[in-house]
This record gives C-alpha cells, structure tokens and sequence, in this order.
C-alpha cells in the first residue's frame, strides 16, 4: 500500500464514535420528522408518523445505496465506520454520494496520495463520509433557504462533520517562522493544532441562491475557472456538480455528485498548500499564532488519541473578526499584537459583517469572503518595480517591514462579502479609499474555493492606497504614532487615503504632542496642556495612547503639577481636533499665506517656498503668542500620491483663546462697534439648544453656528457719523425710548441696531493672503415676507493685497489695511457641560476673521439707507 503523506491523526472514541453519533442523532431524527410534518420543506405532504415507514418513501438511504450496486465504495465507508444503523433507520439525513467509476477516477488524482478504498485512513474516512452529509432531509430546492426558512439565501451549509475528525499534527518543520512558534520549533515539539476551531461548512450553488444574490451563469464560469458551463437548474456542491438529484429515501435524500465531494480547506489552509503563493503565504502567517485550547480540549485529545500531550492547540490569526465574530487582537501571551487582518482566514465558519440581529448559523448560510491573492511572481513585481517598491526602498526586505505596515496591503485584498465579489459586480468591489478597487477577470489566472471564501490569484497586487496617502509617513516612523493612531481611531484614515483631492497634512511629531494647549480650560481658572504617550504594550488598540493633563502658564510657557489622567473619550475628542486643525484640502505652497482646515479653522504658512530650510506653519494660538513652529521634513514622494506631508517637532498647530468679543474689546479702533455688540442679545456665556445647555470660553457670538464667518467693522468716525447724522440709534436711544415707556419704537430702535450688526457678519472667512475670491455671500441680516425668509448679502471680492465688499446699495467699501486690524483669526468653543469650568470636552466651535473697513455697509429694505 502506497504511504499516505503524513495527514490527520486516526482515531475511536465513545464521545465521538458512531454509535454516540447514532444515539444524540436519532433523537433528533425524531424531531425533525414531527417538525417537517409542519414545515413541509423536505418531506411530502401526505407523510404520517406511524409504526413503519410509509410505503412512498421507498428504502432507507443505506438499503438505496446497497441495493444500487454503483455505490460499494460508499458503503463500505458507512459500514467501516458503523454507521449502518443510523443510515438503515427512519431519520433525517442527506447524502451528496459519487458512485465507483467516481471513486475509480478520485484514486488516480487526489490531493491525499491515497490510490485505492484501503489507503484510506480512518480519519480521511470519516471526512469523505461526514463532510458530505447534514443533519436534516434536503431536496435541492430546500438547499438554497436559509433557516426561518428564507428561500434563496442560503449557499453554505453545516455538515455532519466534527472538528475531532481532523486533528493535524504540526511538526516543527511546518511551523511558521516567527516568534509566536519559536518555542516549539526551538524545543522540537510536535502539537496537535486544529486548523481552525470551528466547523467545516460545505457550499452550494442552486439556482434560487444564485437568482436571489444576482449571480450569473458567467459569474459561476468564472468561479469553476471555465472547465464548465452552468445550465440553469445546475446544482453544484464543493465544486463539483450534481448529476442527480432528490434520490427519495425513507430517512432523507441522496443526492449523486458527478465526482467525489471532499471537505474544502479554509482560505488559509489553500494559501498554505499552493506553491505558487508560498511568498504571500509567508507574510499572512506572521499574523498567527498557536492558542491553547484548553484542559477539557486537551483531555479528550489524549483520551481519543491514546496520547499524552500536555496541550492542543488552534491555529488563529489576528483580525478585527475571529471565531465567533469577535477580535483577536492578543498574542498566546496576552501580549499586543503589531498587526490586526480584516479577518481570520484560517476561521471557517467565517461570516460576513452586516447580519446585526442575524445568528450566526444563519449569517453563515448567507454568504463568505474573499481573498485576493497574488501569485508569487506577481508580488515579485509588486516589489521590485510596483507599488511596493516604496516598501523595497524604506525598508530594504519584506521581513523589515512591520505587521502594522503589511495588514493594510492584506487587508485591501481582503473582500468582506463573495455575495457582492463576483465578476458581474467587480465595480463595486472597493478599496480603502472606498473609491473603486479595479478589480476584473483579467486580473485573475484561477479561483480556488474554500469552505470559507474563495481566493481569487491574482496577476497583481491591489495596492492600498494608505500607501500613496499623506498618512503615509506617520505609518511608517514610529516617532509619529499618537498621530497615525489618531487617524484610525477617529476614522479618518478613508478620508486622507482618497485619491480624488489633494491634501497637506500636517504630522506632529510624538514629543510635540506632549504640549497640546486643552481648549477645554480656556473657560477654566488655570489653562492646561495634555501630554500625549504613545504605549505600544497595550493590549487594545484604543489603550494604545494614554494623556494626562497638567496646569501651564501661556504667558511663561511653564508646565505645572499634574492635575488627572485624561480617559479614552477626552483622548479622542482632543486628538480628533488636532486632526482637523492639522489637515488642509489644497496645495499650501501656492503661493497664498492663509488656508483653511478641514475643521474649518485657518492657519496661516510662511515662507512655504523655503521648504524644510525655513518653512513655517502657525495656528491663532501661535499668532497670540507671537510663535512660529518649523517645517523639520516634507515628504514629497516621486511616486503618485495625494498629496504633501510636512512634519513639526515643537507642538501642534493649535487654536487660541481669544473670541470676537475679545478682540473688539480691547481694541479701541473696534469701540464704537463694540459698543453696539456688547449692548446687543448676540453675546453669551452658554449657548442653550433645546434642554440642552453648552458652556463657552468667554462671551460667544450667539448668531454662529459651527461655521466661518467674517466680520467687518466700520471705523469709529463712520458709525459716530451715523449716529449724529441719526441714521443708527445708540442703546440710549432705545433706553430713552423705553424710560418714555413707548414700547414700539425702543423695539424698532433694537432692530436697527441688531439689522446693522448682523450685514456686517457674513458666511465664509475671507482674508487677505488667501487667493482669490469673487462672489455674493449671505450675512446674517434677513426680511420675513408671509414666512418667507429673505437674507441679505454682500459682494465680496478678495485676493493676496486686498478686500473690497460692495453692499446692497452699490456701496463699495475696503479693508483698511493697517496693521492689527485686519486679518484677525478667533475660534469660539462650546463645550459639553453648561458650566464650562467642568467641561470634559469640545462640543463645537465657530471660527472668525476680523477686519476693519473704511466705512459702514448698507442694506435694502429697512434699516439704514
């Protein structure tokens, strides 16, 4: 007899022998019957139970396949395997059966290197058997529903099989090479280690599934490689097709498979065994490990096996998605990992996301993954003059490169739903960009099905985009972690990796976190700063960065004691405005000296054609202190990408604490308007919305509502020319009118007021050094007619030397243009406590810039003329 490759450990056991299975199966047998007299979804109608079987269904499924003569081989599995009884009996099975010219051609071509019925192991046995049958009566029809039933969604389906009836011993030789084996390969121990701890599901093809799920007959063409052609009513089970079907028996159905129908492996198992992806093989085996699985695992291994082992152990990988659902995101040791997969290839029950409320037998049934994967000559090219070249280039080797690096090239191929991965629907198959991938058939040379998913090889590599992102180098310098870690956390990594904008980000370095000015105390008796850290031994992903918050002096720059630990939800709230102060949707070398952020606030850039020999970046705290922070490197990657990166080293660009009322306050060319403001019921300490109540830095202008905006102030000569010329009333006007006790015109007085406050507060922020911008834009000032709301607008038109903004009246009026007075950036905050001396975090803010123009703004209808 020809050696069998060394494959799955024999065994007989009590627990899991045939006559166990016999005994907790007829129970079930029972059940099923008296439920399918209900369900009628395998069964025929007119079936009672009774003292015998009705004569309409015929033989038992083993006197069926005994009395047959084309099925020995068949048999004499049942028969080896005791499970004769079970199969001659009333129950609930179906059998997918080849017949012994099948048998015939299986001997001279397997992957088992078995050659005749008597090289079979026990343990192949029971695969051949078990793994193509389940534990319910099936006609074809009823293949393709899942449980409730719904019709048409079904296309795996759990099989009689037990995960006991493959156990591999792994040899250290077979061992991947990387630390999480080491010891076992050190100590020359050989485990058994399950595959995968879960089941092997089989999957089928029938015509409802694939009508239902819009997959075509070229779709399946595709899947089988073209070695056929798929006719509608085709029925096909683990690749192969079924050439005859709903063989009617008095315990189930048996269904005649064109060849025999072996148990698929995992996608992982697949990519293991392939000598054509060993490459990539390789790099997805540095995200699994060998976990324990147990003492009462163990115990039983020993007692089936006859053996001894102290331990038996599952094969897992480290994913967002593992058995059961759930992540895997901790080494054997309770260590962190340095790398997650979108999910466990080796885990084959794996279902697809998106089945909230669903079960998981259920979400099984419906769907599976995809992998694509390259062949070694294609990752070849992918290093050496593709994508991956920039990889070649940083890190010199593919074994330097770090987990965290290499999941997001693995994890793009990584398709979450076969369902929605067939070729018909290749367009809406998407990249981590969630832009198209450019997934097509001429992308790949073969598909390979698992019980899992199918793996697609792949003449290519689908190169992340994270690759070409401006996130790029905060993936790959560890000095820049907090940053990156940011990014995913607050889930903006989509955001930056897209390819339809160009961006400048803006990367502080891990030490320049560690002087984070908190907005949250600008409404505090003392400022304080976070210090941001970066623990790379966490074992969540969101414990990775830790902050504490201490007291500052801004005026000194001196760190006091140490006031509390910041929690997960303040971490996020404050680094999550770090990133939108950080990135700008646009080219900031230009030529312009203002951009806007993607928070809507502005930062200003100076000297942007020195580059990293002089470059420099400023936020409204920068400015308020007079502080200017240095571009230290730019990366400008020859290859495509979205963008440029400028890292800093000193602190984050940062917001200050100053608000329009501030500014107008201590600034006496701002006095007259600040007078009107102050007076007005546009100013206020907490900002209520409903029943609930947000508490400000300082005095807030009302009117703002989580936008840009700009305001004009006309010089002080100018609103007292109105005030004497009596074309704008001053609060004692309408003081006066109210000591006169003439309700209606202190009323219309404050109107007026309010009228010209509000047209001189417009939509948008405009500076001067911030390009060019021609256009009409609302202010706040509106008419009411019959409930319809009229708002009044200006003309602006501004450039890199001035302002001008015409009024509604033709009124031309400019920015004055002296120094202090224009170009005035201030942020106002809300927070998420009424009392902001409590505030925990950034609820919202409104940004501004303020100028002084040379005159007042008209407007029509009412108000001033």
């Amino acid at each position: 007899m020809k050696q069998n490759q060394r494959f799955i450990k024999e065994f007989d056991c009590n627990l899991f022998s045939s006559k166990t299975r016999r005994n907790g199966l007829m129970k079930t047998i029972g059940l099923a019957l008296v439920a399918s007299m209900f369900t009628m979804n395998s069964c025929s109608p007119d079936y009672e139970l009774g003292e015998k079987d009705p004569d309409w269904l015929g033989n038992s499924i083993y006197e069926y396949l005994s009395g047959d003569g084309n099925f020995k081989n068949t048999v004499r599995l049942i028969d080896d395997l005791n499970y004769k009884n079970v199969l001659a009996k009333t129950g609930s099975k179906t059998l997918f059966v080849a017949d012994d010219d099948a048998f015939e051609r299986f001997f001279k071509k397997n992957d088992w290197g078995v050659t005749c019925y008597e090289d079979l192991t026990t343990a192949q046995k029971k695969l051949l058997l078990y793994g193509s049958m389940i534990n319910n009566a099936c006609q074809v029809a009823y293949l393709s529903s899942s449980s409730g039933p719904i019709e048409g969604d079904c296309m795996r389906r759990e099989t009689s099989a037990s995960i006991f009836d493959s156990v591999p011993l792994l040899t250290p030789e077979e061992m991947p090479l990387t630390p999480y084996w080491q010891y076992y390969r050190d100590n020359n121990k050989t485990i058994p280690c399950f595959c995968d701890g879960s089941g092997t599901p089989m999957i089928h093809f029938i015509e409802a599934f694939l009508t239902n799920k819009l997959i075509s007959n070229d779709d399946c063409n595709f899947l089988f490689n073209y070695e056929s052609d798929r006719q509608p009513g085709d029925a096909n089970v683990n690749g192969v097709k079924m050439i005859k079907q709903n063989i009617k028996c008095s315990n189930g159905f048996i269904h005649q498979m064109k060849e025999v129908t072996v148990p698929l492996d995992n996608m992982a198992t697949i990519i293991d065994k392939k000598p054509n992806t060993s490459k990539y093989a390789k790099l997805l085996n540095r995200f699994c490990a060998p976990y324990y699985g147990g003492e009462s695992a163990t115990i039983e291994y020993n007692r089936i096996f006859k053996t001894d082992y102290d331990s038996v152990f599952t094969k897992r990988y480290f994913s967002l998605r593992s058995m059961d659902g759930t992540k895997l995101e901790e080494t054997p040791a309770k260590g962190p990992v340095n790398g997650t997969l979108k999910f466990d290839p080796g885990w084959s029950s794996y279902y697809s996301e998106g089945n909230a409320g669903t079960s998981m037998n259920v979400a099984l049934q419906e769907n599976m993954g995809v992998m694509l994967v390259p062949s070694d000559q294609a990752l070849d090219r992918y290093w050496n003059e593709g994508a991956g070249k920039v990889l070649k280039d940083y890190y010199g080797s593919w074994e330097n490169v770090p987990d965290k690096v290499i999941s997001k090239m693995i994890n793009v191929n990584m398709l979450n739903s076969f369902v929605n991965s067939v070729p018909s629907k290749f367009n809406t198959v998407l990249n981590d960009a969630n832009d198209e991938l450019g997934l097509s058939t001429e992308c790949v040379d073969s598909v390979w099905l698992g019980c899992n998913g199918a793996i697609y090889l792949t003449n290519k590599v689908f190169n992340p985009t994270a690759y070409v992102s401006v996130s790029f180098p905060a993936l790959i310098n560890d000095n820049m972690s907090i940053f990156y870690w940011a990014i995913e956390q607050c889930g903006y990594d989509v955001y930056l990796n897209s390819q339809q904008s160009y961006y400048s980000l803006f990367i502080p370095k891990n030490d320049a976190c560690l002087q984070y000015i908190d907005p949250c105390s600008y409404g505090k008796p003392e400022t304080q700063i976070f210090k941001f850290k970066y623990n790379p031994n966490a074992l969540e992903s969101r414990d990775k960065v830790k902050g504490s918050i201490w007291r500052y002096n801004v005026e000194t720059g001196e760190v006091g004691d140490s006031i509390s630990e910041a929690n997960y939800d303040q971490i996020r709230n404050r680094l999550e405005d770090i990133l939108n102060t950080h990135i700008v949707i646009g080219n900031v070398e230009d030529g312009n000296e203002f951009y806007k952020t993607k928070g809507g606030t502005s930062i200003r850039v100076i000297n942007a054609q020195a580059g990293k020999n002089g470059m420099k970046v400023q936020g409204t705290s920068q400015i308020d202190r007079n502080k200017e922070i240095a571009i230290v490197d730019i990366y400008d990657e020859s290859y495509e990408g979205n963008g440029k990166t400028y890292i800093i080293d000193e602190e984050p660009i940062m917001s200050g604490s100053k608000t329009v009322c501030d500014v107008l306050e201590s600034t006496p060319e701002f006095s007259e308007f600040w007078d009107l403001l102050e007076g007005s019921e546009y100013v206020e300490t907490k900002h209520v919305i409903g029943t609930q109540e947000h508490g400000t830095a300082g005095r807030n202008i009302s009117l703002f509502n989580t936008f840009q905006y700009t305001v004009y102030v006309p010089t002080n000569a100018a609103i007292k020319r109105l005030h004497n010329e009596n074309k704008l009333p001053t609060w004692d006007d309408v003081a006066a009118a109210e000591e006169e006790m003439d309700e209606e015109k202190a009323d219309s007085l404050t109107n007026e007021i309010h009228m010209f406050l509000k047209y001189h507060i417009q939509d948008n922020s405009f500076f001067i050094g911030a390009g060019n911008v021609s256009g009409k834009f609302e202010t706040f000032a509106y008419d009411t007619d019959n409930e319809n709301v009229s708002y009044h607008k200006l003309t602006t038109n501004s450039d890199n030397s001035q302002i001008s903004v015409t009024d509604e009246l033709g009124n031309t009026r400019t920015v004055t243009k002296t120094p202090g007075l224009y170009n005035i950036m201030v942020r106002e905050f809300q927070y998420d406590s009424g009392d902001a001396t409590s505030a925990t975090a950034i609820y919202t803010s409104s940004t501004a810039v303020i100028h002084q123009i040379d005159d007042v703004l008209y407007y029509k209808k009412g108000g001033n003329k």
